[in-house]
C-alpha cells in the first residue's frame, strides 16, 4: 500500500529535481508573517539531535521481510488484524489539524461512518482543514497571520518561509517528549526506523512527526516484454553504457513507432544513477560540491545528448505531460520510462495497466548498472512524504496530540490501520476468502480523510491482486537501497538556498535541457554552473558547510 505522491517533490530543503533538470519551490521568499519580529537564522545542523530509539514492531510475520535500514516489509495477504492500541488516546479533547488532501473531499463527519468510528477509537474529536496542495501555501500562511494555529501542522516544504524562525516561535520541541527512551511512550511511532526521523530535526532538536516512504523513488520502469526480445532478461544485467547503448538501438524502431527512451524532461534520473552523480550535493572533508558541479553530471548530459542526436529518445518527448509519458510506456510507443517506484502499485499502477492495454505486456522495475561496469548509486530521496509540526502546547496536550499521533501510526496489519485506511467493514470494504480487505464501491467517499498525511507508520508492500507485483517490488527495493545514497544537507539548512535557491538554479536547468537537445552547448551549460556559483552559489555552499560543522 503506497501513499499519494506530491507534485514531483522529493526532498522538504533541497531540490532533486534541478538535479534531474526539473526545478521546484520547496520555500517560498519573503518573511514569515505573524512571529514577530524577523531574524536572521544561521544554517542549522540535525546530527546534535536526540533521536527517537527505534523499537520495531514484534509478532507480525511478513511474507518478505524488512529490514532496519529501511527495506520494507511485503505482505502477498493482510495479516489477521490485532489491536495496536489498547486505550483511547484523548479523553474528550478536540484535537484541530491542517493538511493537504489530493483528489475530491470525503463526506463530512456528520455523513461520514468511518471518520465516526475512527474518532470513537480515539475518544475525542478532530477537526481537519484539508487544503489542495496547490493552495496549501496561501491556506496555512493566512492562518500564521491570523495567529491561530492549530494542534497538527503539515510541513510539504513549500509552505514556511523561514521555517526555523517558525519552528521556534510556534512549534513544540519534541525531543523531551520522544527522544531516545521516550518514545517508548508511544510504540508506534518507536516502529519507525531512525532514518525517517532524521528529516524532522531542525536546529538540532526534534520538531515534527515523519509521515513515511520507501526512501528511494527509483530509477524507472522498463516493458520486460520489450527487453526480452533484444535479450536482456533484466536491466541490472546491462554491463556498461556501451552495452546500454546497444540494447537502445535494437529497442528503438521510429518506423513501427517505438522508440527506448521518452520521458517528461529526458528522464534523466535513471542515467544519473547510471553514472553515480551525487544526490543534490556530495561531501567530503566538510567540503560541499553540487551535483551540477561534479564530471558525473556533465557525463550525464553529454550522454543524453548523444542519446537525443541519434533518435532513441521520441523526438519532442522531454515536453510531454505525465499523462502523455504515461499513456505512451502503457501504449507501447517507449520501452523505458523515469517515474517514481510508488507507481508501480495500485489499481492504476504499471503492474496492472501496463498488461491491462496489452496482455504479452509485462512492467518491471529499472535497476541501475554501472556505466563504467562497476556498481550503479541510487538516490534516497523519498524518505518522507512530508513532515507534521505541533504547536506549542502544554505537557498535558502534547501527550494527547502525539497519543493521536500514535494511533495514526498503527502499523499494517492492525485494526486501526484497517479502520484508517479501508473504513468500516462492512460498509467500506468486506475481506475476501483470502483474507484481504476489497473495497466497496463508494468507500472513497469515506476513507479519503486526510488521516495519512497527520502521522503515519512505515510503509510495506502490498498488493493482493498479485504475488509477483509484491515480489517485483520487494526485490527492487532489496536492490536499490543499499545502493542509496542521501543529500548530506538534507537535514541542514542554508537561508539563501531557502529563499533563493530555484531561482539560483533554474539557468543551469535550462542550459542542460538546451544542451541534450542540441539547442546549445557544454561549454554554455558550464558558463551557467559558473554563473551559479557567483550569483549565491558559494553563498549556499559555504551555509551548509557551516552547519554540517556545527
Amino acid at each position: 500500500m503506497t501513499a499519494v505522491t506530491r507534485p514531483t517533490g522529493v526532498s522538504r530543503r533541497s531540490f532533486l529535481s534541478v538535479a534531474s533538470l526539473g526545478a521546484l519551490t520547496l520555500f517560498g521568499a519573503g518573511a514569515l508573517t505573524g512571529c514577530g519580529t524577523k531574524t536572521e537564522y544561521a544554517a542549522s545542523n540535525a546530527d546534535s539531535a536526540l533521536l527517537p530509539k527505534y523499537t520495531p514492531f514484534k509478532g507480525l510475520p511478513s511474507d518478505l521481510p524488512g529490514t532496519a535500514e529501511g527495506i520494507p516489509a511485503g505482505f502477498y495477504k493482510y495479516p489477521k488484524p490485532f489491536k495496536s492500541v489498547e486505550k483511547a488516546p484523548l479523553n474528550g479533547t478536540i484535537i484541530t489539524a491542517i493538511t493537504n488532501i489530493f483528489g475530491p473531499p470525503p463526506n463530512a463527519r456528520d455523513k461520514n461512518t468511518a471518520w465516526q468510528a475512527v474518532e470513537k477509537r480515539l475518544g475525542g474529536k478532530v477537526d481537519i482543514s484539508a487544503v489542495s496542495s496547490d493552495d496549501y501555501a496561501t491556506k496555512f500562511n493566512t492562518m500564521v497571520a491570523g495567529g491561530d494555529l492549530p494542534d497538527m501542522m503539515l510541513n510539504d516544504g513549500a509552505a514556511i518561509p523561514n521555517i526555523v524562525e517558525f519552528l521556534e516561535a510556534k512549534c513544540a520541541d519534541l525531543t523531551p517528549h520522544l527522544g531516545g527512551d521516550k518514545i517508548s511512550d508511544y510504540p508506534n511511532l518507536a516502529a519507525i526506523p531512525e532514518i525517517f526521523w532524521k528529516d524532522t530535526v531542525q536546529a538540532g532538536k526534534l520538531y515534527s512527526l515523519p509521515i513515511p516512504r520507501n526512501l528511494t523513488g527509483g530509477s524507472g520502469f522498463y516493458n520486460a516484454t520489450f527487453l526480452e526480445k533484444v535479450g536482456v532478461k533484466n536491466t541490472a544485467e546491462i554491463k556498461d553504457k556501451d552495452d546500454f547503448y546497444n540494447v537502445l538501438k535494437e529497442l528503438t524502431n521510429p518506423s513501427a513507432n517505438q522508440w527506448a527512451l521518452g520521458s517528461t524532461k529526458f528522464g534523466l534520473t535513471m542515467l544519473h544513477h547510471i553514472f553515480r552523480t551525487p544526490n543534490v550535493w556530495r561531501e567530503s572533508g566538510g567540503k560541499m560540491t553540487r551535483s551540477f558541479e561534479t564530471e558525473e553530471y556533465l557525463a550525464v548530459i553529454e550522454y543524453a545528448a548523444k542519446l537525443y542526436k541519434d533518435g532513441l529518445y521520441v523526438p519532442g518527448s522531454e515536453g510531454w505531460t505525465k499523462s502523455q509519458m504515461v499513456n505512451a510506456f502503457i501504449g507501447g510507443k517507449v520501452a523505458m520510462i523515469y517515474d517514481g517506484l510508488p507507481a508501480f502499485t495500485g489499481p492504476t499502477g504499471y503492474a496492472r495497466s501496463l498488461p491491462g492495454a496489452n496482455k504479452d505486456y509485462k512492467a518491471a522495475p529499472f535497476i541501475p548498472f554501472g556505466h563504467d561496469g562497476g556498481k550503479a548509486q541510487t538516490w534516497l530521496d523519498n524518505i518522507n512524504v512530508a513532515t507534521v509540526m505541533l504547536k506549542k502546547n502544554d505537557d498535558a496536550k502534547l501527550k494527547e496530540v502525539l497519543g493521536l499521533a500514535n494511533f495514526l501510526a498503527s502499523p499494517f496489519g492492525s485494526e486501526e490501520y484497517l479502520l484508517l485506511n479501508y473504513g468500516v467493514e462492512g460498509q467500506d470494504y468486506t475481506m475476501n476468502a483470502d483474507g484481504n480487505p476489497i473495497a466497496s464501491e463508494n468507500a472513497l467517499l469515506n476513507t479519503t480523510v486526510p488521516w495519512k498525511y497527520l502521522a503515519a507508520p512505515q510503509q510495506v508492500v502490498f498488493d493482493p491482486t498479485s504475488k509477483t507485483t509484491v515480489d517485483l517490488l520487494h526485490d527492487a527495493y532489496s536492490k536499490l537501497i543499499p545502493l542509496g545514497v542521501t543529500n548530506p544537507c538534507e537535514t541542514l539548512f542554508s537561508p539563501k538556498d531557502a529563499t533563493e535557491g530555484n531561482k539560483l538554479g533554474q539557468p543551469v536547468s535550462d542550459a542542460a535541457t538546451a544542451a541534450i537537445a542540441g539547442r546549445g552547448t557544454i561549454d554554455q551549460l558550464k558558463t551557467a554552473i559558473a554563473d551559479w556559483k557567483k550569483n549565491g552559489g558559494d553563498v549556499i555552499r559555504s551555509e551548509y558547510e557551516a552547519a554540517f560543522a556545527a
